[in-house]
């Protein structure tokens, strides 16, 4: 019980700064300080320069290479190929984090008795919801928790393994979310003209 103790406080740590993230762009939101113009190009901005820099920059940058990291052990940075080739359950974990949000979204529509042209929204929004930036704050925070204790969690960082995880994940939110998103075609009916 006692050495669930660090793991839940790191755990509280972390959603307590996720929380507080999303209250101050809720309370901006709310005061107007922010635009709609402004919040899509935060998106954007976000989507398409920092968090691929950021992961970018897990794979290629080691900063504890060659320092000693308190066990008498020098730290080295994992190669991006072993990362993959120890990981491979990560390759099949996006598919398993949407089939979940699948079900997940199935059952908040039928329990909610969301319409008919909603449920596939319903499915959506629950398969694929903001896997990137809240596992990076997630991830972060939980590191630098145990960062100086010596277990496992303190000496590799996990957000370093994130890259090999969103290898698949965009392909299945392109890939199924596209389908899930993609206006239903209306059958058209074919009427007979009778020409006499």
């Amino acid at each position: 019980m006692a050495s669930m103790a660090p793991t839940f406080l790191a755990s509280l740590r972390a959603v307590g700064t996720a929380s507080t993230m999303a209250f101050v762009g809720f309370y901006m939101h709310r005061r107007g300080f922010v635009t709609p113009s402004g919040k899509k190009m935060m998106a954007l901005l976000s989507q398409q320069v920092t968090i691929p820099a950021f992961l970018f920059a897990k794979i290629i940058h080691c900063p504890d290479a060659g320092e000693d990291n308190g066990d008498g052990d020098t730290a080295v940075c994992p190669s991006v190929a072993d990362r993959i080739s120890d990981l491979k359950l990560l390759l099949v974990w996006p598919a398993y984090v949407v089939f979940c949000g699948l079900i997940t979204g199935y059952f908040a529509a039928r329990i909610s008795k969301t319409p008919r042209t909603q449920t596939r929204s319903c499915l959506a929004a629950c398969a694929f919801g903001n896997s990137t930036g809240l596992v990076i704050t997630l991830l972060t925070v939980v590191h630098h928790q145990f960062k100086g204790s010596g277990a496992e969690l303190g000496r590799i960082d996990p957000t370093t393994f994130l890259s090999v995880y969103l290898l698949l994940y965009p392909v299945l939110q392109w890939g199924v979310g596209g389908w899930l998103l993609a206006p239903e075609e209306k059958k058209e009916e074919k009427h007979d003209i009778d020409a006499t």
